[in-house]
């Protein structure tokens, strides 16, 4: 069965950050890749909740590479089944 995912309102600002970047400075086919990643991303998710490295330092998150420069963090939620994305930034971004 798979994982539901729910969007934060700092992962959905964090997502249209990176993708008004690539508008900006890059092509639409490098736009349209990054929409196709994600995606791609987010249906591997559903049925591996677990693909990237746990955090030390809170219960339940992950955190990784959604590509070469982008950086996603999210929480498995294993009662409701859910996968609760928590941010998407530009991996050369310093975090908050």
């Amino acid at each position: 069965m798979e994982y539901q995912i729910v969007w934060t309102p700092k992962a959905i600002a964090g997502f249209d950050e990176v993708v008004n970047y690539l508008k900006i400075h890059w092509t639409d086919r490098e736009l349209i890749n990054f929409i196709d990643q994600t995606n791609e991303f987010l249906r591997l998710l559903q049925t591996h909740p677990h693909l990237l490295q746990k955090t030390s330092k809170y219960k339940n998150v992950h955190r990784g590479p959604l590509n070469k420069l982008t950086l996603v963090t999210y929480r498995v939620k294993e009662r409701k089944r859910q996968i609760e994305i928590i941010n998407i930034r530009d991996a050369r971004r310093k975090p908050n």
